[in-house]
């Protein structure tokens, strides 16, 4: 049974129900999410419902500031922070070894997982995470989910990408 706060989108036709599965999996598996897109196609909304449904289930923690990070949280849920180095607390809270993320990536509050994985992989070896990057696009004023992608690492620091077909 789909999470209702994810079952809307679906509803809604944002995306489609092979997406809302893989979503739904990957929050009852305890991975990260990462909402991408310009806030025209509809990525705060969304970001609002993903953490909503990981605070049904898991214990959160909404980082305002890196100060934030020192709580104890299975998810920290990271929003759009204006004047702050944000992809740094991105990074600060993907260190964390028992969290993972809710976030959001926009032109205003860009992030590169590449360059994180990198720089995690030097200071603290590798990570068995894995992050879904839900990236949000529009149509003729409709926006929708465009793609899927999911990032991990292996052992030796190499970083895998996998779309999902949807």
């Amino acid at each position: 049974m789909m999470n209702p706060l994810i079952m809307k989108f679906v509803n809604d036709g944002f995306f489609n129900e092979t997406v809302g599965n893989h979503l739904d999996a990957a929050l009852t598996n305890g991975e990260s999410i990462i909402i991408a897109g310009h806030r025209s196609t509809g990525t705060r909304p969304f970001m609002a419902n993903m953490m909503a449904a990981a605070k049904k289930s898991y214990k959160t923690v909404q980082v305002k500031k890196v100060e934030d990070l020192e709580k104890e949280a299975q998810y920290f849920l990271i929003p759009g922070i204006p004047d702050v180095d944000f992809e740094d607390i991105v990074y600060q809270a993907i260190k964390v070894p028992t969290a993972n993320i809710v976030t959001i990536k926009e032109p205003e509050q860009p992030i590169s997982l590449m360059k994180i994985f990198k720089k995690l992989y030097k200071e603290v070896g590798p990570t068995d995470k894995k992050f879904h990057q839900i990236e949000c696009d529009k149509k003729d004023g409709v926006p929708f989910v465009a793609k899927v992608t999911t990032f991990s690492m292996g052992a030796d620091g190499k970083v895998a990408k996998s779309d999902l077909a949807f």
